[in-house]
């Protein structure tokens, strides 16, 4: 169940927005904490939010010149791709396109933020490389996801919980994960584990569950922030030595009488 493979022939539904989950004022809350602590020294030009669980109160208040909405749940995605919607401000700009497919060129954005994303994605190797291709070098990487070492993961396949929107969540663990962004040439900046111990349980009050944010290992959901590193590599033309030829006169016995 925690190492199955990661690539799927059947695409998976992606949930509308975070209202689909009974829990999401406290995991929404939770996120944006995380962000504001964690992200508000991550500056530059663009940020994407990718996906609709990307787009909360936090990744929008960013300190980046200009947000990208990417919407990836849509009846006709296929005939919307790659197309721009109206303006709402001059720093925000909604966009339709796929996961696996991201409609911006190679090196063009500052941040990506990803909540949730490779969970609900049938092939998170070829998203994570889009992810990859459109981040610019020592650009970031927000990702959150669900943790498959704890209680949540134990209960999402119980046929009880199947009508939650998370049932179907994919439940990749944290070093997995970590582990494909380190062979990308991402390295952690700050790693934790939050949310509540059950997310298919009945919702509480967020002051309750504001704390459930820290270290341990067997909180349903845990989050990232990756900067990307590439090593420049040029091509060096080699430096050959200099041979000076030695001319020694010749010998007297040697010399043409």
């Amino acid at each position: 169940m925690f190492i199955g493979q990661a690539f799927r022939h059947t695409p998976l539904a992606y949930p509308e927005d975070w209202h689909v989950c009974p829990q999401h004022e406290v995991i929404t809350a939770q996120i944006n904490t995380l962000i504001k602590q964690h992200c508000d020294t991550i500056y530059g030009d663009v940020q994407v939010n990718i996906g609709e669980l990307s787009v909360l109160d936090a990744s929008e208040d960013n300190r980046l010149r200009k947000t990208i909405n990417l919407h990836v749940n849509h009846d006709h995605i296929d005939t919307l791709a790659n197309t721009v919607c109206p303006i709402h401000t001059e720093r925000h700009q909604t966009v339709y396109g796929k996961l696996i497919e991201l409609p911006f060129g190679q090196g063009t954005v500052d941040t990506a933020c990803l909540i949730n994303a490779l969970d609900f994605t049938h092939d998170p190797h070829q998203l994570l490389r889009e992810v990859e291709r459109v981040t610019r070098s020592d650009g970031h990487i927000i990702l959150t996801g669900c943790n498959p070492l704890s209680l949540s993961g134990l209960l999402h396949q119980l046929p009880v919980y199947q009508a939650h929107p998370f049932s179907s969540a994919r439940f990749f663990s944290y070093y997995r994960v970590k582990e494909w962004l380190n062979v990308l040439g991402f390295s952690i900046k700050y790693r934790c584990f939050f949310g509540p111990a059950n997310i298919f349980g009945k919702p509480k009050k967020i002051k309750e569950t504001i704390d459930t944010i820290g270290s341990s290992s067997m909180r349903s959901m845990y989050f990232i922030v990756a900067q990307k590193h590439e090593i420049p590599m040029s091509v060096i033309k080699p430096k050959f030595a200099k041979v000076t030829p030695r001319l020694q006169s010749a010998q007297p016995s040697l010399r043409v009488k």
